[in-house]
């Protein structure tokens, strides 16, 4: 008998396309989270919407809800509080942290903000020069996962 070794690699997660999502970003009137937009774009959805809370004012539209995509991918929203900002998690499997510093980068060039941004020393925090209005970014390992964090307010 001979052992059998399994080397695990990272998940890399799929580049994202700065020009197309900019676009997407345009056609829907700046409406759509970009990672959501994203999402739908590289990954299929394993399940609809779920966890859905909709605003209490005239159009009742949707302002939380959590969603799964291939690949172990989660995505949930949270932007109920008035002026509250905007919360996403993702929850990805054990992902390349160079692929995901890189996306980081590249969904942030996605949305329409000229808020001048860094990383920390770590390459953990992805946020605003000033640690003023902005997103804020900030990636988080597990044993089994890779979790982002985003936030976007005052």
């Amino acid at each position: 008998m001979f052992p059998i070794l399994i080397f695990s690699q990272d998940f890399k997660i799929a580049k994202p396309n700065v020009d197309e999502l900019k676009l997407e970003m345009k056609r829907t009137r700046y409406t759509e989270d970009v990672v959501y937009l994203y999402l739908n774009r590289n990954y299929d959805s394993i399940a609809k919407k779920r966890e859905v809370i909709h605003y209490d004012y005239p159009d009742f539209s949707i302002c939380s809800f959590n969603q799964d995509f291939e690949n172990g991918i989660n995505y949930s929203l949270e932007q109920c509080k008035e002026g509250g900002g905007t919360s996403i998690s993702i929850v990805l499997p054990k992902t390349d942290r160079q692929s995901l510093i890189q996306w980081i980068e590249l969904i942030f060039q996605s949305s329409p903000m000229d808020i001048e941004h860094s990383w920390n020393s770590d390459k953990s925090k992805f946020r605003p020069t000033d640690d003023g209005v902005g997103c804020y970014y900030e990636i988080k390992e597990t044993g089994a996962n890779t979790l982002v964090k985003n936030y976007c307010g005052c």
